[in-house]
């Protein structure tokens, strides 16, 4: 690959593989954020996070201007960054992640108010931000769910 803002936005090479690469991208999230968050403690990881946030927001600038689109389906490391919010509420449990995954699927296909506004405006932000929007409204329905299911 000859572009590395490219290559890196379609979670290496990832986006090209399917006609659902966003799906794709959140499924292998999974595992590698499994491993991240079973291998480091919560400090570390939530430093791999911002981390990977920072560096996405300004190589998907970079690759939205060199693709001349608004948000083109072959960049899915915004779905990595979601689905990585989405399973900081989670412990590393197959149900858990599952839900996790499913949820945040969900909200990211659907993009119920207010993600649908955040989703319609252009720019490296925005791409980023609906998917965070998306992994955060998983864990706010993973939260309650877990306290109500507990408390209930």
């Amino acid at each position: 690959m000859k572009d590395f803002s490219i290559f890196f936005c379609t979670f290496f090479g990832l986006g090209y593989l399917t006609k659902f690469p966003g799906t794709l991208c959140s499924f292998v999230s999974l595992f590698l954020i499994w491993l991240i968050k079973h291998k480091f403690n919560i400090e570390i990881v939530l430093l791999i996070y911002v981390l990977s946030f920072i560096i996405s927001f300004f190589l998907i600038s970079k690759a939205i201007s060199k693709l001349k689109e608004k948000d083109p389906s072959i960049i899915v490391i915004d779905e990595y960054i979601g689905q990585f919010t989405a399973l900081l509420f989670c412990k590393e449990n197959i149900i858990q992640y599952t839900l996790a995954f499913i949820l945040f699927r969900l909200f990211d296909i659907f993009k119920p108010f207010p993600i649908n506004l955040i989703d319609s405006r252009y720019g490296s932000f925005y791409v980023l931000f609906d998917d965070i929007l998306a992994g955060l409204y998983t864990g706010l329905i993973l939260q309650l769910t877990y306290f109500f299911w507990i408390n209930g």
